[in-house]
């Protein structure tokens, strides 16, 4: 009498698809998963066995060393794992030997098999192609009466081909222990870096085409501190080390792959942007910066080089260039604004905390200075050597003094200077007051020459107290 057929569905998958052989110098990893589902008709079962070879059945491939036996559901429990002769898998071989897996369902065995479960088996092939014999054994009935249970069997033979270079599943994470792949890290992160392939060497490029690692291992840590921008790396895998250079000029095979990953926090030399550039939070520049639209910052801008702005400039917090600072738009910087160079504003500059700038400071637009308190300005000077006009009033404090290198004049008219000559004319008299000849007792009367004529002795020289 014939084994009885499953009654439940079972769908597989490889990876590598097919399987491959290994090599005398390479073990290939083989995984095989399969999709448990249900028909239109109920099923019960309250185990499922997996068996696979452990040497080599009629000629057939399989694993040379004890697989790795796995579910998705927590209701299929692994009850037992043990190296069993074909005898206990109903074959008549007893010289076959398999690894076999029972799982074991926890639900509830009153209610029919519901929904998908996965099992899966890992592990080294041998170095033998042809067919892997994957043994299915399912403990069920169409009734819920455990009595009626029957063990159906299938065996469903699986592909194994000579080795053929593949290399896939380039993945990142976290670190070793972590299971979700990930292309986001910050600048001090650790990024484990691994991949799937039965190449015997390989070579990881950074970027800038750098090897930061070569050898057999499937896997890489990059240094903490090392991944400073987005970089792409490129994987290389062969059978072979070396160039291919010498000898008789062999050339190995290679198969590459990449991997791009993100760095939330980068640290760059130089950024040209020709649209707008928004930072939610501090946007630190060790290099030049040109945006050619609007630059807004909600915390603070450090550029450690210069900065050029094609339009408005507005930072949140404090605004520091290494170097000159170029706005062709508004400037609005709710903090401090310091430039170690030149500070060019098109438009209006607004600063609503210090303005520092040690060089030439230009805005060929509005330059608003609001203040309770002071602005202190070392030396003030119209366009270009030009009049310097003031349309308000000026008020020179208490302990304070104006010195002006020329003169000063009020209303159109010349404000006396010490040493000015001058000439007094009487209006009563109309007369210039003028030293007379007459010396009585040392002094020399002071009289009004009637003829109104300024004369020598008119003249008067105005000498200021010290």
């Amino acid at each position: 009498m014939s084994a009885q057929s499953p009654l439940l569905t079972y769908r597989f998958a490889t990876s590598p698809s097919p399987l491959q052989a290994s090599t005398p110098e390479t073990a290939s990893q083989g995984r095989i998963n399969v999709t448990v589902t249900t028909g239109q008709d109920d099923v019960y079962c309250d185990w499922i066995q997996i068996a696979v070879p452990k040497n080599s059945p009629a000629g057939g491939a399989y694993f040379t060393d004890t697989p790795d036996f796995s579910t998705d559901d927590d209701e299929w429990a692994l009850a037992s794992l043990a190296q069993v002769s074909g005898k206990h898998l109903g074959l008549k071989n007893d010289d076959d030997e398999y690894y076999r897996a029972i799982f074991r369902y926890s639900g509830d065995d009153t209610d029919p098999i519901s929904g998908t479960v996965h099992f899966g088996v890992s592990g080294p092939l041998s170095t033998i192609t042809g067919t892997l014999d994957y043994h299915i054994t399912e403990h069920s009935d169409t009734s819920s009466d455990p009595e009626d249970y029957t063990a159906r069997r299938q065996v469903v033979p699986l592909p194994v081909t000579a080795p053929v270079l593949y290399l896939h599943a380039f993945l990142a994470r976290d670190d070793d222990s972590a299971t979700a792949p990930k292309t986001r890290f910050s600048s001090d992160s650790s990024p484990y870096l691994s991949w799937e392939s039965n190449g015997s060497n390989f070579r990881l490029y950074d970027g800038d085409g750098t090897i930061v690692y070569e050898g057999p291992d499937t896997f890489y840590s990059v240094d903490a501190g090392s991944l400073t921008a987005d970089t792409t790396y490129t994987l290389e895998a062969s059978f072979a080390s070396g160039s291919g250079e010498g000898g008789n000029d062999f050339e190995p095979v290679y198969q590459y792959s990449t991997l791009s990953l993100t760095v939330t926090d980068p640290t760059l030399s130089a950024l040209t942007v020709r649209g707008n550039v928004e930072a939610e939070s501090t946007l630190d520049v060790r290099g030049s910066t040109t945006v050619g639209a609007d630059l807004t910052v909600r915390s603070s801008l450090t550029v450690q080089n210069a900065a050029s702005v094609g339009w408005d400039l507005t930072v949140n917090g404090s605004t520091y260039a290494q170097r000159s600072l170029s706005v062709n738009g508004d400037l609005n910087a709710a903090s401090s604004v310091y430039a170690r160079s030149d500070l060019t504003v098109s438009g209006t500059l607004h600063a609503n905390g210090d303005l520092n700038a040690n060089s030439t400071l230009n805005a060929y637009g509005q330059v608003n200075a609001v203040s309770d308190y002071y602005v202190r300005i070392r030396e003030l000077r119209g366009p270009s050597g030009e009049k310097l006009s003031i349309n308000s009033n000026l008020e020179v404090l208490s302990g304070c003094s104006v010195k002006t290198a020329e003169d000063i004049w009020i209303k159109g008219y010349k404000v006396f200077s010490n040493n000015d000559t001058v000439s007094l004319w009487n209006k009563h008299y109309q007369g210039y007051f003028y030293a007379t000849m007459f010396v009585d007792d040392n002094r020399r009367q002071v009289a009004v020459w009637e003829p109104g004529n300024d004369v020598n002795s008119a003249q008067w020289t105005l000498s200021f107290d010290s």
